[in-house]
C-alpha cells in the first residue's frame, strides 16, 4: 500500500471518521486505492455523494465532486444542492471546468490561484493537521444550508 493510501486507510478507521458514521453525518461507499466515495447527510433527509481524490495524501488537499451513487459517476449539474453555502461551493459557473472541485479552501483545485483564502479563511485551509474527516465535516455543514433540489425532485428525475 501506498504511503498516501495507508494514511488515508488509518483515518477511515479513526475514531472522528466512526463517530460521524455513527451519527449518520456520512457513510463509506467505496474505497478504489486513493479514490473515496462517501454518502452524506443534507438537509430534510436528502443524501448526497461526494468523490474524493486523495492522491499525495495528506500532504496534499484532496479535490472532489459531488458523485450519483446509483451511476457511479458524476452527479449532474441540474442535481447539484443550490441555496446557502451550497450555491458558493458547488458553483456551477466555476466547478466544471475544474473536473467538479469543491469551491472551497480544502480542495486542493480550488486552492490553485486563491493565495488569499490562508489569510481569508485560516481554519479552512488544508495542512497537515487536517485530514479527510475534516473535508467530510465541512461539506456536511455547507449540505446542511441547500434548499434544492428536494428530495422529491431528485426521485423524479432519477425516475424519468
Amino acid at each position: 500500500m501506498s504511503p498516501d493510501e495507508n494514511a488515508l486507510v488509518e483515518d477511515l478507521q479513526s475514531d472522528r471518521f466512526m463517530s460521524g458514521v455513527d451519527r449518520g453525518y456520512w457513510r463509506l461507499v467505496a474505497r478504489d486505492g486513493i479514490a473515496v466515495t462517501f454518502d452524506l447527510a443534507a438537509k430534510n433527509g436528502r443524501r448526497v455523494g461526494v468523490r474524493l481524490d486523495c492522491s499525495s495524501y495528506p500532504g496534499t488537499a484532496p479535490t472532489g465532486q459531488l458523485w450519483s451513487i446509483p451511476d457511479d459517476g458524476p452527479l449532474p449539474v441540474e442535481l447539484w444542492p443550490q441555496g446557502g453555502r451550497a450555491s458558493e461551493v458547488f458553483n456551477p459557473s466555476w466547478s466544471p471546468q475544474f473536473g467538479g472541485a469543491f469551491y472551497f479552501p480544502y480542495d486542493r483545485r480550488a486552492l490553485d490561484g486563491h493565495d488569499g483564502w490562508a489569510s481569508d479563511h485560516p481554519g479552512h485551509v488544508w495542512d497537515l493537521d487536517k485530514t479527510v474527516v475534516d473535508v467530510l465535516y465541512l461539506l456536511r455543514e455547507v449540505l446542511r444550508t441547500a434548499t434544492t433540489p428536494t428530495i422529491d425532485s431528485i426521485g423524479e428525475e432519477e425516475a424519468s
